[in-house]
């Protein structure tokens, strides 16, 4: 009898064996084709939108006082769509990591991350694995693939990083910087205000370089139109005011206290002790331990006042007894702000966060031109207004605030993802963050630029890695396939038009809405050359991680664990231990 054979983890004898396609890695390509085939129609500017659906509470019948809501949202960004699949394949948390790492805990800052380039780069790992499906089936082992990836990429990234040009080398430097907003917004145009919203996230580059959750927040509001829309110098508390009507809703040159702490992050009175015990003999004793906390209250008081403070923000609460003191000398109390917007208030304005009420200087304090509370929208459940606080006109903020306004909430967070994503894409273009500046046409350009430096390499190339370098190639120029065919034009004839063009001219991409090939530069579809070459990276990554799994192991374990002083056996020393005990 001949010996058995081994066959994917599992032995049967030679007659029973059965050929059959490797499952590995076709199986993990399925998987990832399937997310690209979702996010290839919301790339490039003729892009349509995907719904989202979250819940659709309104056809359930709700609880008892509860009202159904439906929650959804309409969008073509990568990010927001890659998030909200229910991906149960295993490889799906590696393609979801491409959105970037987890943040842990929540926020209440729309578009808190910035993520772009999700779809290029989702689009051009698929189309990487489309290519080594095929080469696998011709014998090329996965090995090679990789290696010829790799070397591909660094061949692909230094062919942009020549094309580049920096920002200062055109004529208008600042148009071409609104010109990157614009492109990293393509088809997100909350409003059809791509212009304003372009000229915002420049003006927010500018000041706070590339944005993140503490320097760029963005508030949206319901009251007023997108045509109102602004960049504030300095921050707003979109769902905190002054504690009492009493105090001023305006105060000009003002300077600001801002307390934060775990424990004493607010202007309140020390708490006893839980065993705290006193001896009250007399009435008289009552009276001196209340004077004791009067006490405490006034040196307190006196030290920020003395300090020349005009607003109070705080964390955690205010007692009455402060918010008395803070009324009658014309202090704005502001309290209950959490952590993260706290930031925002010491960064516009300059404050040091304070955490001992008795280390309060001048020192310490932030400034802002003007501090105002303003009436923005009032909901049939409230008792109240809502009301936000605004601080501007501050000098020299670390953070600025973008207040969108006109905006209904779904809409209102596609326009903060939007401006973030733009004043990032600026950011980059400038070379903040360490990151090459310099942008790359657009429209497919920079890719046939690269494909044509790849497949040069390939031919210099003798060995089996030669043979994905070409592949590469090939999946670059999938980027302006796709282009095209969402724009309704012929694929495969724009892409050899557009070689043909970019040999002579590697900044002649495919412009939309003529839908012709012509000068990237003029029609102003240019793209930061580091978010071009991190998108290039990540496909590269995810695909050679992909090509390296040949085989899944469920380690899911069902039995119940042993107990404490249990001895554990596998199979074999089982069997060792009864020939043993039958000895």
């Amino acid at each position: 009898m001949s010996p058995p054979t081994e066959i994917a983890g599992r032995q049967s004898d030679a007659e029973d064996v059965r050929v059959d396609p490797p499952i590995f890695p076709h199986a993990n390509v399925v998987a990832v084709r399937a997310i690209a085939d979702v996010l290839d129609t919301t790339y490039g500017p003729a892009s349509r939108d995907k719904l989202v659906i979250n819940a659709l509470e309104s056809r359930q019948d709700p609880a008892p006082g509860q009202v159904a809501v439906d929650d959804y949202v309409t969008t073509s960004d990568g990010a927001t769509i890659l998030e909200s699949l229910p991906l149960e394949h295993p490889v799906a948390p590696v393609v979801r990591r491409m959105v970037g790492p987890e943040r842990p805990g929540d926020t209440d800052v729309e578009g808190e991350d910035v993520f772009d380039g999700v779809t290029t780069s989702v689009s051009l790992a698929a189309a990487l694995l489309r290519e080594a499906e095929s080469l696998v089936d011709d014998g090329v082992h996965p090995i090679d693939l990789i290696r010829g990836y790799r070397r591909a990429n660094d061949v692909a990234t230094e062919a942009l990083a020549d094309l580049a040009r920096p920002l200062d080398d055109f004529d208008d430097p600042d148009a071409a910087a609104r010109s990157v907003a614009r492109t990293a917004m393509t088809g997100n145009d909350v409003g059809g205000l791509a212009e304003t919203w372009a000229k915002l996230a420049c003006d927010a580059a500018g000041r706070v370089g590339y944005p993140t959750a503490k320097t760029l927040p963005v508030r949206t509001i319901r009251d007023g139109s997108l045509g109102d829309s602004r960049l504030v110098r300095g921050t707003v508390l979109d769902r905190s005011a002054r504690v009492l009507d009493s105090m001023p809703d305006r105060v000009e040159d003002a300077s600001v206290l801002v307390l934060g702490g775990h424990d004493r992050g607010g202007l309140r009175t020390p708490d006893l002790p839980d065993d705290y015990t006193a001896s009250v003999d007399e009435e008289t004793d009552v009276a001196d331990l209340d004077a004791v906390f009067d006490a405490w209250r006034t040196d307190v008081w006196e030290t920020i006042h003395g300090a020349g403070v005009d607003v109070v923000v705080a964390e955690l609460g205010i007692d009455d007894g402060f918010l008395e003191r803070l009324a009658e000398h014309d202090v704005v109390g502001i309290r209950a702000v959490n952590r993260l917007k706290l930031s925002h208030v010491a960064r516009a304005t300059g404050a040091t966060v304070v955490k001992d009420l008795h280390d309060v200087s001048a020192d310490d304090l932030g400034h802002a031109g003007v501090v105002a509370e303003r009436r923005i929208e009032r909901a049939e459940s409230r008792a109240r207004p809502r009301r936000m606080t605004v601080f501007e006109d501050c000098a020299t903020p670390d953070s600025v605030c973008v207040l969108v306004q006109g905006v209904p909430a779904d809409l209102g967070e596609r326009a903060a993802t939007s401006i973030r994503q733009a004043a990032a894409a600026v950011a980059l273009a400038r070379g903040e963050r360490g990151s090459h500046p310099g942008v790359v046409p657009g429209g497919g350009a920079a890719e046939a630029h690269a494909a044509a430096a790849v497949r040069d390499a390939a031919r210099a190339d003798g060995s089996r890695a030669a043979l994905a370098t070409t592949a590469f190639a090939d999946a670059l120029e999938r980027l302006p396939f796709t282009l095209a065919r969402n724009a309704g034009v012929d694929p495969v004839e724009t892409v050899a038009d557009l070689r043909a063009a970019n040999r002579t001219d590697p900044w002649q991409g495919f412009v939309l809405p003529a839908a012709e090939i012509g000068d990237t530069a003029k029609a102003g579809v240019l793209d930061p050359v580091t978010r071009r070459t991190e998108s290039y990276r990540t496909a590269t990554a995810v695909s050679s991680l992909i090509l390296r799994v040949d085989d899944a192991i469920d380690a899911e374990v069902d039995e119940d664990a042993p107990d404490p002083g249990d001895a554990i056996y596998d199979e074999a020393a089982e069997q060792h231990m009864d020939s043993l005990t039958d000895a």
